[in-house]
């Protein structure tokens, strides 16, 4: 009896023990703990969104970088109204399928978790919805830990955080932090990584294969067929819950379900017959990524960057930008992109615009090709290049706008020698060596011959020529070879200044940003894009009379006119060669739109001879 009562002196004393020893060392975790308004974190590491004029449609991401690795972090906030009720269902009865009915933590995990710690098994499982919030945003530093520590804190967090907040907020944390593989955390980019849609348009069978990710969204999706196969199992157990119907379980499972990244045959029953990986890992969204035009989004990034500052766009990132892109135009660009037949390595740039506001429709930067890697360098608004010949009409613009020019001025095309005091004589050449005679200005337009360029520009003046094109956004100083396009300028800004011809002499800036809204929907920017009359109305009429006669007058075997010619409107236009075809342009000019495209090699070195403007610029 002795040894009885002896043995149980000693159980009680270890149980008197064990509480003592949890009891102090709760008592210190729980002044370690972290406040719950570190939840605001949230904010700062989220993908910053760029659409196209509609405020709809998606033209591409900037993805946040953050910590000392740089690591990217792709995550769109949502509220629980932005999700489908059957994505949600799914979560919840695959996660955690009594979470509204605790009080944010398994009683069950709690005694399992105690027993353990004092037994020396590893801490398993049992985590909540509730806290899990807790550990993907409060106890990151030790979210990997399997320790009593980290359980204690998570339960007094999960225990304060109920208290404090509704279960939908709760739902609405933690479907914005949870990882879903890759550098994907949320259920906002999730569906656009695997599924290419908005959470909202998620179904059954797509909300219960996210779900299924989330323990080890990585391998379950790598092991695509484990994973269907297991999604049986939770549309039962949602069944037997009175959650779904069975008619609804039995039509999820036989919807033909196609992550990004696999092609998947079924048989009529839902089963699997083949699952083939395909195409590169989607998991990895790049800082920089665009399905439609990835010559917006770098020019939204830099803008965005140097207005605000790395820290905004990088850092807590999470702005909306509605752009001014318009998405036919954008396709038509990109599709006239993968078409153009340009040399071996030669580049190109493509920029759409509206002549009344100067917003920028399309834009493309390089050349666009199937499977191509996407590039850096935004040639639409970074390469500076000559324009050669396409800068003449800004010349004869104002030699008519003081009076002393018109279409019927006659001028010699012939050698000559311009003197420039303390310099050497200027004689320019053609290009193929040979002169015209005499021409009036709508036929030097037409064949583009030098001599008579020049002789425009010395009767202006070089100084009032160059004051006209610093208005029109060129940076240029006064020089006769101005007059052939011998300094730079981007596609972008070549096209705004040209656009003027067909504003009635009103210059508008060029812009591709409408609207930009901070993380919690408040407006950081609305355009308001500087606009100032150039040219007269009268001589902004004689030149796109005279631009148009450039397209309509030629002969059909030069080519422009029968390229450039778009049925049933009238098209303005200019090409432009630079020396030894380094550079080839066509701006054109319609109702209603403003584009130029560019060709040439990056490099700077010369097109082949064969490569002409007739059927290289204009045909795009």
């Amino acid at each position: 009896m002795k040894i009885v009562q002896g043995l149980f002196i000693a159980l009680l004393a270890g149980v008197l023990s064990v509480g003592s020893h949890l009891a102090a060392s709760a008592l210190q975790w729980a002044q370690e703990l972290p406040s719950l308004e570190s939840l605001d974190a949230l904010t700062f590491s989220t993908t910053s969104q760029v659409f196209a004029r509609d405020g709809t449609t998606r033209i591409g991401v900037l993805v946040p970088v953050v910590g000392e690795d740089r690591e990217s972090t792709n995550r769109i906030p949502v509220t629980l109204e932005e999700v489908s009720p059957a994505a949600l269902q799914a979560i919840v009865a695959y996660e955690d399928d009594q979470f509204f009915g605790h009080y944010g933590v398994d009683p069950l995990a709690v005694l399992r978790a105690t027993y353990e710690e004092f037994f020396g098994d590893a801490m398993r499982g049992g985590s909540t919805i509730t806290t899990q919030v807790i550990k993907n945003v409060l106890l990151q530093d030790i979210r990997s830990e399997r320790s009593l520590e980290r359980k204690v804190k998570e339960w007094m967090l999960a225990l304060e955080l109920e208290r404090r907040l509704t279960k939908s907020e709760i739902l609405q944390h933690y479907i914005n932090v949870i990882f879903w593989g890759g550098n994907v955390y949320g259920i906002g980019a999730a569906a656009q990584t695997y599924f290419g849609k908005d959470p909202i348009e998620l179904n059954l069978a797509e909300g219960l294969y996210l779900a299924r990710l989330i323990p080890a969204p990585n391998s379950r999706h790598d092991d695509f067929e484990t994973t269907r196969r297991s999604m049986r199992e939770v549309l039962d157990k949602m069944v037997r819950q009175g959650t779904i119907s069975r008619e609804m379980a039995d039509r999820a499972w036989r919807y033909p379900l196609q992550p990004l990244g696999w092609q998947v045959e079924y048989d009529g029953e839902g089963n699997v017959v083949s699952a083939v990986r395909t195409g590169a890992d989607v998991l990895v969204q790049s800082s920089v990524s665009s399905d439609l035009s990835r010559a917006v989004v770098l020019a939204v990034r830099d803008w965005l960057t140097q207005r605000y500052g790395e820290s905004v766009v990088w850092g807590r990132g999470g702005l909306r930008v509605t752009t001014t892109i318009d998405v036919q135009a954008q396709l038509a660009a990109n599709q006239a992109s993968l078409e153009a037949e340009v040399p071996e390595g030669a580049q190109l740039a493509i920029v759409g615009l509206d002549p009344a506001t100067g917003a920028v429709l399309a834009m493309v930067g390089q050349k666009l090709e199937p499977g191509a890697p996407p590039e850096e360098f935004n040639r639409a608004t970074q390469a500076m290049r000559q324009p050669g010949s396409s800068f003449k009409p800004i010349v004869f613009a104002t030699a008519i706008e003081q009076g002393g020019f018109n279409q019927a001025t006659i001028l010699v095309d012939e050698p000559a020698a311009f003197h420039i005091p303390g310099q050497p004589p200027y004689e320019p050449e053609n290009h193929d060596f040979r002169y015209d005679g005499y021409q009036t200005v709508r036929a030097n337009l037409n064949t583009s011959r030098n001599i008579p360029a020049v002789k425009a520009l010395e009767a202006a003046g070089p100084e009032a020529v160059a004051e006209k094109a610093r208005q029109l956004g060129y940076d240029v100083m006064p020089y006769y070879a101005m007059a052939l396009g011998s300094y730079e300028v981007t596609p972008l800004q070549h096209t705004a200044a040209m656009a003027a011809f067909a504003n009635g002499g009103v210059y508008n800036e060029p812009y591709f940003i409408e609207r930009v809204e901070d993380a919690d929907g408040n407006v950081l920017y609305e355009a308001s894009p500087r606009s100032a009359r150039v040219w007269s109305e009268q001589t902004a009429y004689i030149m796109l009379d005279l631009l148009r006669g450039n397209v309509a007058d030629r002969e059909p075997a030069y080519g422009l006119s029968n390229r450039a010619v778009v049925p049933g409107r009238w098209v303005a236009g200019k090409t432009g060669t630079t020396n030894n075809e380094v550079d080839l342009w066509f701006v054109g000019l319609t109702p209603g739109l403003a584009a130029s495209v560019w060709i040439g090699y990056d490099s700077s070195r010369g097109m082949p001879r064969s490569m002409t403007n007739s059927d290289g610029t204009t045909e795009i």
